[in-house]
C-alpha cells in the first residue's frame, strides 16, 4: 500500500511539472510578441511572471531589456547585475554590460594629468628659399591610388552605418542570443570599417604627396645658418 501511494505522488507531482512549464513556455511566447509589438511595460510584466516561475538567466535578460525599454532603468539595471552573478561566460557577460551602461553608465576614472613635455629645440631657420623651376606632370599612379582610396573611404561609410544600425538592433534584441549574434556582427563590420579607413587615407595620402612632388625638375637653394658662421645647401632634380 505504501509503495502504490508514493508511486501516487510521484505521478502528481510530475503532471503538476509539466503543468508548470507549459504555462511558463505559454507567457514567455506572450512576452516576446509584446516586446515585438513595442509594448515594452506589458512585456516587463508578463516576463517577470515567466521569471518567478522559472529563474533562468535568459529569461532574466529579457525581463532586463524590456524594463529598459520600458523607461524603468532602475529595475533593469538590477537584473542585469543579477543576470552578470548568475553567468560565467566572459564573451556574454561583456554583451550584457554593454546592455547595462545604456541604464547606468561606468563613472569615468580619474586620470593624473600628463607631465608637461620638455620643450622642443628650436629648428634651423631658413633665411632664403628659392624655387628655380618646377614642371609639374601628369601621375597615372597618384590618380589610381586617389581612386581606390576614395573608394575606400565610401565603403568605411557603409561599414560604419552598417555597423551602427546591428550596434542599436543588438539594444533592442529579445533574446540573449539575438544580442550576442548582433553585437559579433557590429563588431566585426567596425573593424572592416577601420581597415577600409586605413587604406583610403593611406592612397590618398600617398597620391597626394606624388602629385605635389612629382615634378620634373626642381631646384632649392637655403642659407642656413650655422655654429660655425653659415651654410648653404642646394638640392634638386635636373
Amino acid at each position: 500500500m505504501g509503495s502504490k501511494l508514493a508511486v501516487l505522488a510521484w505521478t502528481v507531482v510530475g503532471l503538476a511539472g509539466a503543468a508548470y512549464a507549459d504555462k511558463a513556455g505559454d507567457l514567455m511566447k506572450k512576452g516576446i510578441d509584446q516586446y515585438k509589438a513595442g509594448k515594452y511595460p506589458e512585456a516587463a510584466a508578463t516576463l517577470q511572471q515567466v521569471y518567478d516561475l522559472d529563474h533562468k538567466p535568459e529569461t532574466l535578460f529579457a525581463l532586463a531589456q524590456a524594463q529598459r525599454l520600458a523607461g524603468d532603468c532602475p529595475s533593469a539595471a538590477a537584473n542585469y547585475h543579477k543576470v552578470l552573478d548568475q553567468i560565467s561566460d566572459m564573451n556574454t557577460a561583456k554583451l550584457v554590460e554593454q546592455s547595462l551602461a545604456l541604464c547606468e553608465p561606468p563613472k569615468p576614472e580619474s586620470k593624473p594629468e600628463p607631465a608637461a613635455p620638455p620643450p622642443a629645440p628650436a629648428p634651423p631657420q631658413i633665411i632664403t628659399k628659392t624655387v628655380v623651376q618646377e614642371t609639374s606632370k601628369t601621375d597615372v599612379v597618384a590618380a589610381s591610388l586617389f581612386g581606390v582610396g576614395m573608394l575606400s573611404l565610401g565603403a568605411a561609410g557603409g561599414l560604419y552605418l552598417a555597423a551602427s544600425s546591428n550596434a542599436d538592433a543588438a539594444d533592442k534584441a529579445a533574446t540573449l542570443d539575438a544580442h550576442n549574434s548582433l553585437s559579433d556582427k557590429a563588431k566585426s563590420e567596425d573593424v572592416g570599417m577601420m581597415v577600409a579607413a586605413g587604406v583610403g587615407v593611406v592612397a590618398i595620402g600617398y597620391a597626394v604627396f606624388r602629385w605635389t612632388h612629382g615634378s620634373e625638375a626642381k631646384t632649392e637653394v637655403a642659407a642656413v645658418p650655422t655654429n660655425g658662421g653659415g651654410a648653404l645647401w642646394v638640392s634638386g632634380r635636373f
